[in-house]
């Protein structure tokens, strides 16, 4: 059964749900002996599913430099100074998570054994929650001749983990609730969850970018600053439980 529930309308974890948190890891390690079941004991099997819907806080960028030619040192002097300059960009800003990624140099025609084409290439990953700072510096190294590969929105580790603890609190609650509804209807005095299984997930939404009106306004001078708006993310969450009910 899925229950749609916003992330604001979850509500605060009681004292009995922290009781349950707290034996998650030891409950979820141990398989329960039926053959251990006591007279007028019984097992019940459980799941619930939470989900909700939460805009992605995280901008992604994936930005290379290429250059081609025949000097193989020229090629590599040239991606070199050009993300040099990148870099010392980036250096600047406190609030951009960046990588520089594979450097490559590689012949493109390799028919052409006498004086083979090169191709040289070094990319640059960022990653920021300030995703209006992150287009300005973006468009700053489209300037310096890095183009877009990639660029998207995702769901930060942070936010993503707040998201799906409530959810987990939420069908925990949902669970106990049930065996003790179950309990009370087949006259047991009370359920208490023996095995707990968690999956968390969560599915992302489409990047959303204006690439042609970047490439478009490159020749009016200095790069405007590119396009970008958030998608949403759904988070979901699924508990499988076994709850032991005892006269």
């Amino acid at each position: 059964m899925t229950c749609k529930t916003g992330y604001s309308a979850i509500p605060a974890i009681t004292s009995l749900l922290l009781a349950l948190l707290a034996s998650v890891q030891a409950a979820a390690q141990n398989t329960y002996d039926l053959d251990a079941l006591a007279d007028g004991q019984l097992i019940l099997n459980l799941n619930a599913t939470e989900q909700t819907s939460v805009d992605q806080d995280t901008l992604n960028v994936f930005m290379q430099y290429t250059a081609q030619g025949r000097n193989t040192v020229a090629l590599q002097d040239e991606v070199n100074r050009v993300l040099r300059e990148a870099l010392d960009i980036l250096d600047d800003t406190d609030n951009i998570v960046f990588s520089i990624q594979q450097y490559n140099v590689y012949p493109i025609d390799r028919g052409n054994t006498s004086s083979p084409t090169w191709r040289a290439q070094q990319s640059i990953q960022m990653q920021s929650m300030n995703s209006e700072s992150l287009l300005v510096v973006t468009a700053r190294l489209q300037d310096t001749g890095l183009t877009i590969s990639n660029m998207n929105y995702s769901l930060s580790s942070e936010r993503y983990e707040a998201v799906s603890d409530s959810l987990m609190a939420a069908a925990l609650a949902k669970l106990q609730a049930r065996a003790d509804e179950v309990a009370r209807l087949l006259d047991k005095d009370s359920a208490r969850l023996i095995e707990i299984n968690l999956n968390g997930s969560q599915n992302f939404g489409a990047p959303m970018f204006g690439v042609s009106e970047m490439r478009l306004s490159a020749a009016a001078g200095a790069m405007s600053v590119p396009v970008a708006e958030p998608g949403r993310a759904q988070v979901t969450f699924t508990v499988n439980a076994r709850a032991l009910l005892s006269p």
